[in-house]
């Protein structure tokens, strides 16, 4: 490539197109190196067509040089290249430096690059599926995981003992074949037999053990387990301190997934380059890309998809490039497709700070004001939430969203936090719509981000009001109460004692329930008994509006739960 940086200097000296005379003694001070080397750099820029050099017949004839190529083009080979090597963070660099239309050129010749296709070698053909994807900071150790992007690739990495279908409403066996209880009190589950992690080791009790010891013990995922027994490296027994008819649908939380634990006491790299049992094995994570390959040794039904490589794009290039499902409908032939996550943005009162928000009516005052319709600024994408479920706001819906307009003279400066997951995935635009919606009846407020992460009990004694949202897994149930006793997310943190025992209870209620009719009914108590003390204010739905082919021979490309296209299900029409 250095031979490109002198192609490059040539351009800052010579007109492209017109013929000048010169002489290697003065390419040579140009260029900065030996008369030698620039017949050697002469030569390679010649056959490479980025020069013409002409030697002239004739004593005292200098040689010729036409430069072909202008800077940006070359700059656009070089990016060409460094792409088709898998340099792409290079690449987008260089692009930077390209004007618009130079932009535009290589963005359609990129989209060439991407989506699925068959690739082959002398030894075998590979289906291969390639997309861009903004730049973000993935965990990938299943029991740190935040966003949906982290669950999203444990899902592909990791199994769990047992998967919940959200269509079906049942439990599917996973690692686990089997399992039952007579009692809801004590679990026994059956692994099946020469399951791999990705390492080559049998995966055995010991491994699910030491997974679900790893937790901490306030997690709401494990809290109610007693004891963990492992009599055979088949069978796993959990003990458990309540009654709990629940707790395998618990077990289909991603963060439960098993993990091979000496890895992660070993190897402080686990959550960037992690082993599971997946269909699916990491075999390259750095700043350019992450790649899966398929796992040969998977238990389970081997995806049709050989490997899925996930290019790390700047925003500017991931908003216009190609998916197999776009954002934007390249023609009528397209269909356009929305789908509800299921969750909701939502605004937190912390209960346990001292000041104005432990009074009841002064947290109703502030419910009052907000207009939640005000915080669905994208049309066709954003509704009013009343509920965690779509269509449960569906039902709530009122069409009298009149917010108080009374004028406040209060002293009170409220300190509003924006719940963070990464750069560019915050809840700011959420805060400030909020601390505006509040100046204009008179209170005054500051906004700052919070990192998700870092949330500690130090850092509740600060804040009067948090800003933040989940989406659901498949297990919608299983997720709200998970997030609703959860010390990683906000809600239950901003508790005082008398308001956790009621949410306790109740949740403690829904898990010795058989039917989940009745259970919802008594979490839809617990929903009502949050938005009645003014401790939990719902904001607005997200959706998301795609477009996909029509006649496709591509069968199940559709966004999940986690609003990613589920790599396992992918197959191909003949």
């Amino acid at each position: 490539m250095k031979y490109i940086e002198h192609s490059k200097e040539l351009t800052l000296h010579f007109r492209k197109n017109s013929e000048t005379e010169t002489t290697i003694a003065d390419l040579s001070k140009l260029l900065n190196c030996s008369d030698r080397h620039v017949k050697t750099v002469v030569k390679y820029l010649h056959q490479q067509g980025h020069i013409h050099w002409a030697i002239q017949n004739g004593r005292g004839k200098k040689p010729k040089i036409t430069v072909l190529q202008s800077n940006q083009e070359i700059l656009l080979k070089e990016a060409k290249h460094n792409i088709q090597h898998g340099h792409y963070k290079d690449a987008f660099q260089i692009i930077q430096q390209f004007d618009s239309q130079l932009q535009a050129d290589f963005q359609q010749w990129f989209e060439k690059h991407l989506g699925l296709s068959q690739e082959h070698s002398a030894e075998l053909s590979i289906d291969v599926m390639r997309y861009p994807f903004y730049e973000t900071k993935l965990i990938l150790d299943p029991l740190y995981i935040l966003s949906r992007h982290d669950a999203h690739m444990v899902q592909q990495i990791f199994d769990r003992l047992v998967e919940y279908d959200n269509v079906t409403h049942q439990l599917l066996p996973r690692i686990a074949h089997h399992w039952d209880s007579d009692d809801g009190m004590q679990w026994t589950f059956y692994l099946r037999k020469s399951v791999r992690f990705h390492n080559g080791r049998e995966l055995t009790s010991n491994d699910v053990k030491a997974t679900f010891e790893r937790f901490p013990l306030n997690d709401p995922i494990i809290k109610n387990m007693k004891q963990i027994y492992t009599p055979s490296k088949n069978i796993i027994i959990f003990q458990l301190t309540k009654l709990d008819f629940l707790f395998p649908r618990y077990l289909s939380n991603m963060k439960t997934s098993i993990v091979p634990i000496e890895v992660i006491e070993k190897d402080e790299h686990f959550k960037l380059y992690p082993v599971g049992c997946g269909p699916y094995r990491l075999v390259h994570h750095d700043e350019n890309m992450v790649r899966l390959d398929v796992f040969p040794d998977y238990y389970g039904t081997r995806p049709w998809l050989d490997r899925v490589e996930i290019i790390k794009t700047p925003y500017s290039i991931h908003d216009e490039t190609k998916h197999p499902l776009l954002l934007n409908a390249p023609n009528a032939t397209w269909n356009e497709v929305r789908i509800k996550e299921e969750g909701a943005d939502y605004i937190t009162f912390n209960c346990r700070k001292n000041g104005p928000i432990q009074d009841k009516q002064f947290r109703q005052l502030i419910s009052n004001i907000v207009n939640p319709s005000d915080f669905c600024l994208d049309v066709g994408n954003e509704e009013v939430a009343y509920s965690f479920l779509t269509e449960r706001s569906a039902m709530l819906k009122s069409a009298n969203l009149h917010p108080s307009s009374e004028y406040f003279e209060t002293d009170v400066v409220l300190r509003i936090a924006a719940q963070q997951i990464r750069k560019d995935a915050n809840h700011e635009r959420e805060a400030l719509l909020l601390q505006a919606q509040l100046a204009l009846h008179g209170i005054e407020s500051t906004v700052e981000l919070i990192d998700l992460h870092q949330l500690n009990d130090c850092l509740y004694k600060h804040y009067d009001l948090f800003v933040g949202g989940i989406a659901l897994s498949e297990d919608r149930l299983i997720s709200i109460l998970t997030a609703s006793q959860s010390s990683k997310l906000t809600l239950y943190p901003c508790l005082n004692n008398e308001m956790k025992t009621y949410v306790d209870q109740q949740i403690t209620t829904i898990k010795e329930l058989r039917d989940d009719t009745t259970r919802w009914e008594t979490y839809f108590q617990l929903e009502s008994y949050l938005k009645s003390n003014h401790i939990l204010l719902f904001l607005n739905h997200r959706s998301h509006t795609v477009f996909e082919p029509q006649n496709s021979p591509y069968e199940n490309i559709r966004l999940d739960c986690n609003g990613r296209i589920d790599y396992r299900k992918i197959w191909k029409r003949i």
